[in-house]
C-alpha cells in the first residue's frame, strides 16, 4: 500500500544518500532506502552484493542484494502511472535515462495527489519533480518497490568509529594543535594593541604632550608589534609542522588500508576516482588549520571586541552584535546551494581525472584505432563540465562575497556615521571613536567569517567521508575473521569439487565445476574465450569468493580456512594481462629490495635457463623497461612475469594464457622448462589452445560453465 503518513520533507527524506561516484548510483538508491526503514550499511558493502561494476549496477543485482538484507524486493515495468501512484509502496527505485543516454537510479519518496513527485536524485539531492519531469526521463517504466521484512534488521546510525578514526589520527598532534591555538589567541589580544594604543594617543598622550609617555608608549608597541610578528611566524610553524605530519600519518594509514583491500573493489572502481579520494587528505587538513588557525582566534576576537566596544558605546555595540544574525541569514541562504555545488565539483574532478587515466593507459589502443580526435573531444566535455562545476561554484562564492561586502559597509558606515555624532555630541573622545571603529570592524569581519565555518566543515566532511568510506571496508585478512589456517608448509594437491560460481546481479558462470591436481603434473584447463577459465584462476588465488561447492588443499585442508597471506605465499601466478612497474627489469623480477635480493634473483635466473632473454636486452637486468613495459615486448613481458612467479619458489603454479604473446621457439623453451620444474610443484594452465594441452598431464575442458569433458593424457 502507499504510505499516506503527512511528514515534512526532511522526514520523509531521512537517510538519504548521495552518490560518491557515477557508477554508485544504484546502490545510494538502496541505501538510502535502507536509512529509511532504519537500518544502516556502506556503499561499498552494497557494491559487492549488488556486483556494481565500473559501468554500474543491474536491476537484478540491486534486487538480490535487497533480498540478501531481508528487503522484500519486487522489480516490474509500471504501465499505469495512476495506478502506481496508488497502490505503489514508497520509497522505491525508479530506472530513469538522464539526457537519453545515461542510465541512473532515483528515489521516489511520494507520489502526490497533484502531479508532482518527491525525488531523491543520488547525484544531485531532494527536488520536486512534475509528472512530465518524470515521464520525460522514465522511459523504461522499470521500479524497484523495497519494503522490509520481519527479519529486517533496524540499527541506529552510529558515526562512533568514524569520529574514533579521526581521533586516533589528531592524537599525536593535540600538542601541536593546543600551542598553535594558545598563540593564535596570543595574536589575537596583540592585534588590539594598535587600536588601544592609537586611543590612548589621540585623547591623551597628544593633547597633554605628555612626550616621555609617547616614547614608552612607542617603544611599548614597537616591541608588542615584534612580538606579535614572532608569535605568528612561530604559530605558522606549528601548524605546517602539524599539517605535514597528519597528512603523512593519514595517507600512511589510509593507504595501508587500501591496498589490503579486496581485489574485487580495485575491479570495480576507476583508477581516477581512487585517485581523487587520496587527494581528499589535503581538504581535510586544510579544515583543520582553518578551525585551529582561525575559528578559535575570531571567537576570541569577538568576545574581546564586544566586552571593549560596548565599554565605549552600547549603541555601537549592539549594532556590531547586529551583524550575527545579518551573516547568519546569509549563510542560510547560501548554504545548502554552496555545499552542493561543492559535492558537484568533487564528483566532476574525479570522473575527469578517471577519463584522463583511461586516456593515457589506453594511448596504444587510441593510436591503433586512429581515435585521437575523438578522446580529444571526450576529454574536453569532461574537462568543460569540471571547469563549469567550478566556475557554478565560483559564482555563487562570489555572490556570496558580494552580499558579505555589502553587509560590512553597510554596518561599518552605520557604526561610523554613530560614532561620529557621538563625537559632535562629545559622548565619546575622538581617539575612542577611531579605537571603537577599529575594534568593531575586526569585529564585524571575525563574524563573516565565522558565518562560512559551516561551509568549509561541510566540504572536510564530504572529503571525510569519501576517505572513511574506503578506509571502513574489512581488509582481506580480516582481524574479526578467525582463520584456522595460518601457515602452511606444502601443496601436494588441490581438489575442487562441484565449483559454483556468479558475480552479483548476472547468471551464472560456474556450475558444478570439479578438478583435481596434484604435485608433479602439469594440468590444463581448455575452454573458449568468456567461459570462465581466468575466472576459476581468480578463485583459486582468492580473489574472488564461490557460491556453492569446495575446494580442499592436501586432502583434509578447507581453502577457505586459509588465510589469504598465507596461501599466496605458496602460489606463483603468470596473469593473462601482464603487469610491469616502471623501474628495471631487475626490479620488476623482485619486487623488492633489489640491494639485498639482486644477485640472487640474477643467479636464479641463470639456473633456469632464463638469462639468455634478459642479457640481450640493452642494460641486461638494469635496463629500464619504462612504464607498463613500454620498452618490452608482449612476449618479454610474459617472461618476465613467469620468472616473477618462479623467483618465489612457489608450491603451485598457476598459468593464465602464459605463452600468448611467444614466438613457438620462446613458447617450447617454457614448457619444457615447465616440465622440468613439475617434479617439484603443481602447474595449473589456463589456454585455448589444443597445442600447449597436449603436453599436459590432465587435460580438462570447460564449456557452458561445465566440465564438459575429461581427458586424461598419463
Amino acid at each position: 500500500m502507499k504510505n499516506n503518513t503527512s511528514k515534512n520533507l526532511s522526514q520523509q527524506t531521512k537517510g538519504f544518500m548521495l552518490q560518491q561516484d557515477e557508477s554508485d548510483c544504484g546502490v545510494a538508491c538502496l541505501l538510502s532506502i535502507i536509512r529509511y526503514h532504519g537500518g544502516e550499511n556502506t556503499l561499498e558493502c552494497l557494491r559487492e552484493s549488488s556486483g556494481t561494476s565500473i559501468q554500474g549496477t543491474s536491476l537484478l543485482g540491486l534486487k538480490q542484494s535487497a533480498n540478501s538484507l531481508n528487503l522484500q524486493a519486487e522489480a516490474f515495468e509500471v504501465d499505469d502511472l495512476e495506478v502506481f501512484k496508488k497502490q505503489a509502496s514508497f520509497p522505491c527505485i525508479l530506472h530513469v535515462v538522464i539526457d537519453e543516454k545515461l542510465e541512473h537510479y532515483i528515489v521516489c519518496y511520494e507520489a502526490s495527489t497533484n502531479g508532482s513527485f518527491i525525488i531523491g536524485d543520488p547525484a544531485k539531492g531532494i527536488e520536486i519533480w512534475t509528472e512530465e519531469e518524470l515521464l520525460s526521463c522514465w522511459k523504461t517504466r522499470a521500479v524497484l518497490i523495497l519494503s522490509p521484512t520481519e527479519a529486517f534488521e533496524k540499527v541506529p546510525q552510529n558515526n562512533q568509529k568514524k569520529i574514533a578514526w579521526f581521533k586516533e589520527l589528531l592524537r599525536d598532534d593535540t600538542s601541536m594543535l593546543v600551542i598553535a591555538a594558545v598563540l593564535g589567541i596570543a595574536l589575537a589580544v596583540l592585534g588590539m594593541a594598535t587600536a588601544i594604543f592609537s586611543q590612548k594617543l589621540l585623547d591623551e598622550i597628544i593633547p597633554k604632550h605628555q612626550t616621555q609617555r609617547l616614547w614608552l608608549g612607542m617603544a611599548l608597541l614597537g616591541f608588542l608589534l615584534l612580538a606579535r610578528a614572532g608569535l605568528g611566524y612561530l604559530r605558522g610553524f606549528f601548524l605546517l609542522r602539524q599539517s605535514k605530519d597528519f597528512n603523512n600519518r593519514l595517507m600512511d594509514d589510509f593507504y595501508d588500508k587500501f591496498l589490503h583491500l579486496h581485489k574485487s573493489f580495485f575491479d570495480t572502481r576507476k583508477t581516477g576516482e581512487i585517485i581523487a579520494r587520496l587527494n581528499d587528505t589535503r581538504r581535510i587538513q586544510q579544515v583543520i588549520s582553518y578551525l585551529v588557525g582561525n575559528v578559535v582566534i575570531d571567537i576570541l576576537v569577538l568576545l574581546v571586541s564586544a566586552v571593549y566596544v560596548f565599554n565605549y558605546s552600547v549603541t555601537v555595540g549592539l549594532l556590531s552584535l547586529l551583524s550575527l544574525p545579518l551573516f547568519g541569514c546569509l549563510i542560510w541562504k547560501y548554504n545548502d546551494r554552496i555545499i552542493k555545488n561543492q559535492k558537484g565539483v568533487m564528483s566532476q574532478y574525479a570522473s575527469t581525472e578517471s577519463h584522463f587515466v583511461d586516456a593515457i593507459t589506453g594511448i596504444s589502443v587510441i593510436k591503433a584505432t586512429n581515435k585521437e580526435s575523438m578522446f580529444v573531444q571526450v576529454g574536453k566535455i569532461y574537462y568543460q563540465l569540471f571547469q563549469q562545476k567550478i566556475y557554478e561554484l565560483g559564482t555563487l562564492s562570489n555572490r556570496y562575497g558580494f552580499w558579505s561586502e555589502i553587509l560590512n559597509a553597510l554596518l561599518i558606515t552605520t557604526i561610523l556615521s554613530v560614532s561620529s555624532f557621538a563625537v559632535l555630541h562629545k559622548d565619546i573622545k575622538i581617539g575612542a571613536m577611531m579605537a571603537t571603529i577599529s575594534i568593531a570592524s575586526g569585529m564585524i569581519g571575525a563574524v563573516s567569517r565565522l558565518s562560512t565555518t559551516n561551509i568549509q566543515l561541510q566540504e572536510a566532511k564530504v572529503a571525510f567521508e569519501r576517505m572513511y568510506e574506503f578506509a571502513s571496508i574489512k581488509p582481506e585478512n580480516d582481524l574479526d575473521v578467525k582463520y584456522d589456517i595460518t601457515e602452511l608448509e606444502d601443496i601436494n594437491s588441490l581438489t575442487v569439487n562441484s565449483l559454483s560460481f556468479r558475480f552479483a546481479g548476472r547468471t551464472q558462470l560456474l556450475k558444478k565445476v570439479s578438478l583435481f591436481l596434484r604435485k608433479g603434473t602439469m594440468v590444463t584447463l581448455l575452454g573458449e574465450v568468456g567461459s570462465g577459465k581466468s575466472v576459476l584462476l581468480q578463485i583459486l588465488q582468492k580473489f574472488q569468493h564461490y557460491e556453492e561447492g569446495e575446494i580442499s588443499v592436501n586432502d583434509n585442508l578447507a581453502f577457505k580456512n586459509i588465510a589469504p597471506d598465507v596461501w599466496r605465499r605458496k602460489i606463483g601466478v603468470v596473469p593473462q594481462d601482464v603487469k610491469i612497474f616502471n623501474g628495471t627489469l631487475i626490479d620488476n623480477i623482485i619486487l623488492g629490495n633489489v640491494m639485498d635480493e639482486g644477485q640472487k634473483a640474477v643467479d636464479f635466473c641463470k639456473s633456469i635457463g632464463l638469462d639468455r632473454f634478459f642479457e640481450n636486452l640493452p642494460q641486461g637486468y638494469l635496463t629500464i623497461v619504462g612504464e607498463e613495459g613500454i620498452n618490452l615486448s608482449g612476449g618479454q613481458k610474459q617472461l618476465v612475469a613467469l620468472a616473477r612467479a618462479l623467483y618465489r619458489k612457489p608450491n603451485l603454479l598457476l598459468l593464465d594464457e602464459a605463452t600468448s604473446a611467444m614466438d613457438n621457439n620462446t613458447e617450447n623453451f617454457v614448457l619444457n622448462l615447465l616440465e622440468k620444474l613439475k617434479s617439484e610443484i603443481g602447474i595449473f594452465m589456463v589456454t585455448h589452445r589444443n597445442s600447449i594441452a597436449e603436453k599436459s598431464d590432465n587435460i580438462y575442458v570447460l564449456e557452458n560453465g561445465v566440465i564438459e569433458e575429461m581427458t586424461f593424457c598419463v
